[in-house]
C-alpha cells in the first residue's frame, strides 16, 4: 500500500497484482477527511472515539465493522485517551475482481456490490458479539498475509464476514452532531457556489465564531478545509466520467479562479487535474 507524498485527502491504494492488503496493527488514524479509489473494511478491535462519515457522526468501539465505498468520504478521530492503544485491521480490496470471483454465490455477490458502490453510503454493523470468531479469522488471515493473500484467500474471507452482518443496516448509536452534522449538510448543497461563512451562519442561526469553533472542536478540521475536500473530491468525478475541460470543471465545482484550482488541486492529490484525468480513466 502507498500514498502519495502530497496528497492529504486521496488516499491512493497501489494494490499493484494483488485483489488486495490487509494490516491489523497499532496506528494513528487518519485525522482529516479522505477517501479511497476502492473499497476499505474497518474492524476496530481496540479503542474508542469517532467515526465520521456520510456527514453523520459514529462512536467507535471494538467490535464495530466499517465499509467505506470507494470515494466515500469519512474520517477517523480517536479518543486521545486511547490514542496508544489504538488497534484495527484495515482491508483494501479490488471489489471488481472479488465480485467476479463470487459469481457463483449470488447473495454474497449482491452483498459486496451494494457495499461497494461508488461514493454510495458507508455501511456500519455491531460484531462485538462475535469478537472471538472475528478475531480468529483475521489472526488466521493475517498468518496467511505473510506470504500473500490469493484471491481465493480474499473471496473467502468476506463471504465469513458478510454472512455475519444485519440483512439490512443497522440503526448504529451516532455521537452527539453538534454543529457539525448541519454545516457539512450545508456544505454539500452549496459547495458549488462562492463561499460565505457570514451566509452559512445565518441559515443555521448560529454566529460566525461559535461555528468555527464548534466545527473545529468537534470534527478536528476547519470549514474551509472541509469545503476544500468537498470540492476536490466532487472534481476528480467530473475529471474521470466527463469531458468538461479543466476550466469547466473548476467552475463547476466553485472555484472562480482556474489557476488556483490546480494549485490546490495538485496539494491535495499529489497530481495535477489533467495528470490525474489520464493516469486514473479507465475509458
Amino acid at each position: 500500500m502507498s500514498t502519495s507524498l502530497n496528497a492529504e485527502r486521496l488516499e491512493l491504494i497501489t494494490l499493484k497484482d494483488k485483489v488486495a492488503s490487509f494490516s491489523r496493527l497499532y496506528a494513528n488514524s487518519v485525522r482529516y477527511h479522505h477517501w479511497h479509489q476502492c473499497l476499505e473494511v474497518l474492524y476496530v478491535e481496540e479503542g474508542f472515539g469517532v467515526v465520521i462519515v456520510d456527514n453523520r457522526q459514529y462512536t467507535m468501539r471494538p467490535g464495530r465493522l466499517f465499509f467505506f465505498p470507494p470515494f466515500t468520504l469519512h474520517k477517523v478521530m480517536v479518543d486521545e485517551q486511547a490514542h496508544d492503544s489504538y488497534r484495527r485491521t484495515i482491508i483494501h480490496l479490488d471489489q471488481h475482481a472479488i465480485v467476479r470471483l463470487l459469481r457463483d454465490f449470488p447473495e454474497a455477490r449482491s452483498r459486496l456490490q451494494m457495499l461497494a458502490q461508488r461514493a454510495g453510503p458507508a455501511f456500519v454493523a455491531d460484531l462485538a458479539d462475535a469478537h472471538a470468531h472475528v478475531n480468529y479469522l483475521f489472526t488466521l488471515y493475517a498468518q496467511l498475509a505473510v506470504s500473500g493473500l490469493s484471491a481465493e484467500h480474499v473471496a473467502s474471507l468476506l463471504m465469513a464476514l458478510l454472512r455475519m452482518l444485519p440483512p439490512v443496516q443497522e440503526k448504529m448509536q451516532e455521537g452527539n452532531h453538534g454543529i457539525a452534522s448541519p454545516v457539512m449538510f450545508w456544505i454539500e448543497e452549496n459547495y458549488r457556489q462562492k463561499f460565505s461563512l457570514d451566509r452559512l451562519a445565518q441559515d443555521l442561526g448560529k454566529s460566525r465564531s461559535y461555528l468555527s469553533r464548534r466545527f473545529h472542536v468537534e470534527t478536528g478540521e476547519y470549514i474551509h478545509n472541509y469545503l476544500n475536500t468537498i470540492r476536490l473530491r466532487r472534481a476528480c468525478e467530473l475529471l474521470l466520467h466527463s469531458t468538461m475541460s479543466v476550466a469547466e470543471v473548476a467552475s463547476q465545482v466553485g472555484f472562480a479562479d482556474t489557476t488556483w484550482f490546480i494549485s490546490s488541486f495538485k496539494k491535495g492529490i499529489g497530481e495535477t487535474p489533467l495528470q490525474y484525468r489520464k493516469n486514473h480513466r479507465t475509458d
